[in-house]
């Protein structure tokens, strides 16, 4: 099935790349807002072509090889033109996590389809500074023209992107001390399409990209040396969507709300286990994961199944089946409370000998209730897990434990953010160890470009108050960070 499933989105992934220059030629919606400060003094003008009412707005001065100057004019739908024209940078669709970025990224691509096709024209610098002329060039030259961009951009709803997150970090005590390395960078597409009848396809494919990483970034495989991070189609009709492929958890529903910090959060919440992306236990980025997700009015919830065996890493034993959900009152608000709670069990086949020695006496079991509060420029969102044979120490060693997560943000301005939190992990039980997760987190952070936090620099620093299980305190991290996105 998942090699079907691959075979399903590598087809698409052909088909949206070989019409990546008609779409961009088309869309230049971001190419205009950022020359809107070289824009040549001349009038905007009206004119109808094949039916649509356009205006006609002057975006660059163009020059030719035998020095004749050129006016290049952005024309787009006349009751839109105000829109397209006007600064397109909005606070709400500022950068997010899990199912928030995806409803993004469908916004995104929703907001573009209705802006229409958008034409450019090149008229004579002479002739531009006359209304009239100027139309009567700019409709010979459309119908001299073949505009496919505008039937690519209706069929193509796609986006390209590319986050760049390098990250200068000082962990003292470590042996590395302060150095360069990548945080996280990634790439993909992200396409949907809504059809007449009401049912929207999306379809997303992201990997990591690190150079010093040698997996593949596209490996729809089983083998472990995938970059992959998610892969996977879904169909949504009224409020309900249908979902396979590798995406974010039904836990993560919950666990994500905390999960804003630029380095050292996310410890404390069990969605990021054994080691890796919470993958194999269905907490973080679920693999090989069936979803339906219901939206109703203000309620919103997840069921999840994961098929297929699977065993996490350094253990012997394999699940049998895994399964979770969640619930969530008041997801689809911006601003108000929001609460939710969620879960997610992994039934092993069998619990070997080699298990229990490192601590697991049963199945794998995660409980989370999440809290957000947001007003205007202020945001405080928390957690609070309890988790069974999930979580385990820096010496391989499983245990159950309690955490809290605490994430709280003001924005000073549009463009500058203070954040500060807590990460709190305690063992309960038998647990024999002194591990324990107890860390401050600050982080102040300036966003740049469209100003949605997707382009940001930042420091960040942790002050931790815990131990490893050998009872070693850790000291103050700092990190020092760049992200940068590059899109279609």
């Amino acid at each position: 099935m998942m090699k079907r499933f691959g075979v399903g989105i590598l087809t698409v992934s052909y088909m949206v790349f070989s019409a990546v220059p008609l779409y961009a030629t088309a869309n230049i919606l971001e190419n205009t807002a950022a020359q809107k400060h070289q824009i040549p003094n001349v009038p905007s003008f009206d004119l109808s072509y094949r039916g649509e009412a356009l205006r006609c707005y002057p975006s660059s001065l163009v020059e030719t090889n035998s020095k004749k100057k050129l006016v290049e004019f952005v024309c787009v739908q006349r009751n839109l033109a105000e829109k397209l024209m006007s600064d397109t940078d909005d606070v709400s669709s500022e950068e997010d996590r899990g199912r928030q970025e995806t409803k993004r990224f469908q916004q995104l691509l929703k907001d573009k389809k209705e802006i229409g096709a958008i034409y450019h024209v090149k008229i004579p610098a002479g002739d531009a500074r006359y209304p009239g002329f100027a139309a009567h060039e700019a409709e010979q030259i459309l119908q001299n023209n073949h505009y496919l961009g505008k039937y690519i951009r209706w069929l193509l709803p796609a986006k390209f992107y590319i986050s760049l997150r390098p990250q200068y970090a000082e962990m003292a005590g470590s042996k590395e001390g302060k150095h360069f390395h990548n945080a996280g960078s990634r790439a993909g597409f992200f396409y949907y399409y809504t059809f007449n009848s009401g049912i929207d396809i999306t379809v997303q494919y992201e990997g990591n990209v690190n150079k010093e990483n040698k997996g593949k970034f596209i490996n729809l495989s089983e083998q472990s040396d995938s970059n992959r991070r998610l892969s996977y189609l879904s169909a949504e009709y009224k409020g309900i969507t249908l979902l396979g492929g590798k995406y974010w958890s039904a836990y993560y529903d919950i666990a994500g709300i905390t999960d804003y910090f630029m380095a050292y959060g996310a410890q404390a919440s069990g969605a990021y286990n054994h080691s890796g992306d919470g993958s194999v236990s269905g907490t973080g980025r679920a693999d090989k994961v069936l979803q339906v997700h219901f939206a109703i009015d203000d309620f919103e919830s997840t069921l999840q199944y994961q098929y297929g065996h699977a065993s996490p890493e350094g253990i012997d034993g394999e699940f049998g089946y895994r399964m979770g959900a969640s619930f969530v009152y008041g997801g689809r608000k911006k601003d108000g409370w929001k609460a939710g709670a969620a879960f997610a069990y992994g039934k092993y086949d069998e619990i070997t000998a080699m298990m229990r020695q490192t601590g697991i006496t049963g199945n794998d079991q995660a409980y989370i209730a999440g809290l957000s509060f947001k007003k205007n420029r202020f945001l405080v969102n928390g957690n609070f897990s309890y988790t069974r044979n999930h979580m385990n120490d820096d010496q391989g060693v499983y245990f159950d434990g309690v955490g809290v997560e605490i994430y709280a943000r003001y924005d000073v301005s549009s463009q500058i953010r203070t954040v500060a939190g807590i990460n709190w992990l305690k063992p309960t039980g038998g647990y024999q160890g002194q591990y324990e997760i107890k860390k401050g987190i600050l982080s102040f952070q300036y966003t740049f470009g469209k100003r949605t936090f997707d382009d940001v620099v930042y420091v960040e620093i942790a002050l931790p108050h815990g131990s490893s299980a050998s009872g070693v305190r850790g000291n103050t991290s700092i990190a020092i960070g760049l992200r940068y996105l590059i899109d279609l």
